[in-house]
C-alpha cells in the first residue's frame, strides 16, 4: 500500500556534530524484534538497500564534513570509531583496546587493537590515529601538510592540547583542563578513522575517496542517486561464535527526502530498510507486521525539535534583528500552539519538549521548574500590535515539513508578525545556519548523550553557536560542567544551563524527536550490533546505528 501523505512535520537535521544530526519512542512502539535482535543462525550474503533521509553532498572527509543522521549512518558502515556507545550510552573501546584517563581526567592513553587494517591494506597505527585527531582539532602542522581545511571540528576538540605517539599502538591525548567527556566525543559517530591515503588525497578527493577500517568499503558513489558498498572481506571483527563479520555482501544507501517517500519505496520493494522520524511512517510500518518490522529508539535521550532563533543584534545583512529582543521572542512563543504542532507532526504522539535536555540527560528539569511561556494568542496579538515585526522562517525542503512551517506562520501572523517562508535543501540550510543567515529555522539537534556535547552549540565563543547566544550564565555553567568530574555537581551545572535557556527564551522548544528504523520482515538484527568483547551496543540512537551484524533471512 502507499502511505497516506498527511504532510507531517519533520525538522531539519542539525549539522555536524557537528551537526551533525536524529528518534522514536520507547518500548511500546517496538515490533518485529524490539531492539533489533533476531533468533536463529545468521545468514551470510545478500544486499541491504537502505533509505536515507538526505544526501550528504559534502562527502566524508571527516575533519571537514558536515554530517547529519544520514551522513553518520553511512560513516559508521565505512569507518570504525575509537570508542562507541554501549546500551547505557557510555563510551566503550572499539578500535581502541582501551582508553585510560589519568586521575585528573586531563590525559587519556589510547591503546589500539593489533592487526587492524584499512580497506587499502595499510595498518591502523598510532601515527595514523594521531594525524586523524590532529586534523580534527585543526592542528596547524597537520592541516598545512595535508591541505585540509577543517572549519567546525576544531571547536569540538578545542580542549585538546596535544596528541603524541608513545609506541606504534599507543596514542596519548593531553587536554588543557579536565575533560571527562572526551571518550563520548570519540563515540559520536562522526569521527571514525580515515586511512592516510584518504586524508592526504588532494582537494575534493578526500571527500569521495572513502577508506576506513569498517565492515563495508566503497565501490561507487553516484551522488544524489545511491552509494554502493561491498563487504570488507578482511574485516578485523568476528561475532561471538567466531564467524567472520559482516554478514551482508552489499549495502546500498539511497537518499530519499521525505519519510512518506521512503516508505513508498519500502512498500514498493525498492528498499528493504529505512530511517525515519515520521510518526505516520511508524504507524504504516507497524500496521503490516507480516511484511515489515519496526525498531524504535529508546526513550529519555532523544534529540529536540525546535525553532532555532538568531538572537544577534544585527542580521547578516546588517539590518536590525527583532529577535535580539527577549520580549519579542517570548511573545512569539506565546503565539505558537505547540500542542497543535505536535498534532500535525506526529498525531500528538511525541512528547512536548520543555528544554534542550530529554528526561534522562543530566540537566533535565520539569516544566514546573522553568519559565516556559504558555500559549496565549490574545496576549501575543496585543503585544505585537503596531510593532511591524517581520521574520523569515526557514526549513529543509520536505513535503511533510511544510505543514508545520505553515502552522507556525499562521500563528505568528495571527499575532501580527509578518512571516516569509524560506525552504532550502538540507545542505544549504546547514550552510545558512553556519553563516548566521537566518531568523528562525525549524531545526533538530542536541542528541541526549553527555551534555558537554552541547558546549559548542551554545557557548558564546563557538563558531557553531548558530543562534549567536551570548549569555554569561550559560557560558559559566558550560565551562564548569565541562571540567567537573563529580556527577551530581555536573548535573547541577547543566540544570543552570537549562534554566538560563528558559529565562532567556532563546529557542522555541517543540518536541523530543523520535526515530525509527523500518525493514522488510526478512531483514534481521538491523540495530543490534555488539561492541568488541561482547558488550551490548547502543542499538539505534538519533537515527543511526551499525550494520555489522545485520543479515537477510533466506
Amino acid at each position: 500500500m502507499r502511505i497516506r501523505h498527511r504532510r507531517l512535520g519533520q525538522f531539519s537535521a542539525a549539522l555536524l556534530a557537528l551537526a551533525l544530526a536524529a528518534g522514536a519512542c520507547g518500548g511500546d512502539k517496538k515490533s518485529g524484534g524490539g531492539d533489533g535482535s533476531a533468533s536463529g543462525e545468521p545468514v551470510e550474503g545478500g544486499e541491504l538497500r537502505y533509505g536515507l533521509e538526505a544526501e550528504t553532498s559534502g562527502g566524508w572527509c571527516l575533519a571537514e564534513s558536515q554530517l547529519a543522521a544520514a551522513g553518520i549512518q553511512v560513516a559508521n558502515a565505512i569507518y570504525d570509531p575509537l570508542t562507541a556507545f554501549d546500551e547505557n550510552l557510555t563510551a566503550k573501546p572499539y578500535l581502541a583496546e582501551s582508553v585510560t584517563p589519568n586521575a585528573t581526567a586531563n590525559e587519556f592513553t589510547i591503546t589500539l587493537r593489533k592487526g587492524v587494517k584499512f580497506h587499502d591494506g595499510t595498518d591502523l597505527t598510532a601515527e595514523v590515529v594521531k594525524e586523524n585527531l590532529d586534523l580534527l582539532r585543526g592542528e596547524k602542522t597537520a592541516v598545512e601538510k595535508y591541505g585540509r581545511a577543517p572549519q567546525l571540528t576544531p571547536f569540538m576538540f578545542a580542549p585538546v592540547a596535544d596528541v603524541t605517539v608513545s609506541d606504534p599502538l599507543t596514542v596519548v591525548v593531553t587536554t588543557k583542563a579536565p575533560w571527562p567527556a572526551f571518550p563520548d566525543y570519540l563515540a559520536s559517530g562522526r569521527y571514525g578513522m580515515m586511512a592516510k591515503a584518504q586524508y592526504s588525497a588532494p582537494g575534493k578527493e578526500c571527500a569521495e575517496k572513502l577508506i576506513g577500517t569498517g565492515p563495508f568499503k566503497l565501490v561507487k558513489w553516484d551522488r544524489g542517486n545511491e552509494m554502493n558498498l561491498e563487504k570488507n572481506g578482511d574485516y578485523w571483527r568476528k561475532d561471538s561464535e567466531g564467524r567472520q563479520l559482516p554478514y551482508l555482501d552489499k549495502v546500498t544507501f539511497v537518499p530519499i527526502e521525505g519519510g512518506p517517500n521512503r516508505y513508498d519505496a519500502l512498500d514498493g520493494g525498492t528498499l528493504n530498510s529505512l530511517q525515519t522520524s515520521s510518526q505516520e511512517v511508524f504507524e504504516s510500518i507497524q500496521s503490516d507486521p507480516d511484511r515489515f518490522s519496526f525498531f524504535a529508539e529508546n526513550g529519555g535521550h532523544h534529540e529536540v525539535a525546535y525553532g532555532l532563533m538568531n538572537v544577534r543584534e544585527k542580521r547578516a545583512d546588517g539590518s536590525a534583528n527583532p529577535l535580539a529582543d527577549k520580549e519579542n521572542r517570548l511573545h512569539m512563543a506565546m503565539a505558537i500552539d505547540r500542542t497543535r504542532l505536535n498534532d500535525i507532526n506526529a498525531n500528538g504522539q511525541f512528547r512536548i519538549a520543555n528544554g534542550p535536555f530529554d528526561s534522562e540527560v543530566p540537566g533535565y528539569l520539569d516544566e514546573s521548574e522553568l519559565n516556559i511561556p504558555q500559549y496565549d494568542p490574545e496576549a501575543a496579538a496585543q503585544f505585537f500590535k503596531g510593532k511591524n515585526v517581520k521574520i523569515r522562517l526557514s526549513y529543509a525542503i520536505d513535503p511533510s515539513t511544510e505543514a508545520v512551517a505553515n502552522e507556525v506562520k499562521r500563528g505568528l501572523e495571527a499575532a501580527g508578525v509578518e512571516v516569509t517562508i524560506d525552504a532550502k535543501d538540507q545542505a544549504t540550510l546547514i550552510s545558512q545556519a553556519i553563516a548566521g543567515e537566518f531568523d528562525t529555522i525549524l531545526w533538530r539537534n542536541h542528541p541526549g548523550s553527555d551534555p558537554d556535547g552541547q558546549y559548542v552549540w551554545w557557548h558564546s565563543g563557538s563558531v557553531v553557536n548558530f543562534g549567536g547566544i551570548n549569555d554569561p550564565a550559560i557560558d559559566a555553567a558550560l565551562e564548569a560542567g565541562r571540567i567537573e568530574t563529580d556527577p551530581e555537581k555536573r548535573r547541577a551545572e547543566y540544570e543552570k544551563v537549562n534554566k538560563a535557556f528558559s529565562d532567556g527564551a532563546y529557542n522555541l522548544w517543540n518536541w523530543y524527536t523520535e526515530w525509527g528504523i523500518g525493514t522488510t520482515s526478512d531483514v534481521k538484527n538491523i540495530t543490534n550490533t555488539d561492541l568488541p568483547g561482547g558488550v551490548k551496543g547502543a542499538g539505534m540512537n538519533w537515527g543511526w546505528h551499525f550494520l555489522t551484524e545485520t543479515w537477510i533471512e533466506e
